[in-house]
């Protein structure tokens, strides 16, 4: 029998050992994918808590603007006393937080500190920290308010 008159069985499909290779491959790409997705979302999660922050921060530094001199500084209801600036994350923006969100390290609080009521010009530090919910980091931001009589 001449063995080029036989019909050839053409192979369909693939083999086993093809397709353990290309799911191992894929495997090996995905990871090095995901090892780079990695740091990029928790960058994105340190921008989100920084504008949120700067955003606190902002309205505080519009009341310290907005007020008078005389508002700011009054001995008995002024806006520097410590009882009546904002402490922690919404409460800059008149909102009751409750107390779980007291409790979230990750809600940014809020300092304002004046050494001398009665300087000129007036220094006001705001400092705003929080602790990033990626990382157990204390993160802080300083803004000057300086006021002058």
């Amino acid at each position: 029998m001449n063995s080029s008159l036989a019909p050839r069985h053409r192979q369909e499909g693939f083999t086993l050992l093809e397709v353990m290779l290309a799911i191992a491959l894929l495997g090996v790409v995905s990871l090095g994918a995901s090892m780079l997705l990695i740091p990029i979302l928790e960058e994105q999660n340190n921008s989100r808590e920084v504008t949120s922050a700067t955003g606190y921060a902002r309205a505080v530094l519009e009341e310290l603007y907005s007020r008078t001199l005389e508002d700011l500084t009054n001995d008995s209801t002024g806006y520097l006393l410590e009882e009546n600036w904002p402490k922690k994350g919404d409460q800059v923006f008149d909102e009751v937080l409750t107390l779980e969100e007291m409790a979230d390290p990750a809600i940014p609080t809020i300092d304002v500190d004046i050494d001398d009521l009665d300087s000129d010009p007036l220094e006001i530090l705001v400092t705003v920290s929080w602790l990033g919910r990626d990382s157990s980091d204390l993160t802080e931001q300083q803004f000057w308010v300086v006021r002058t009589r």
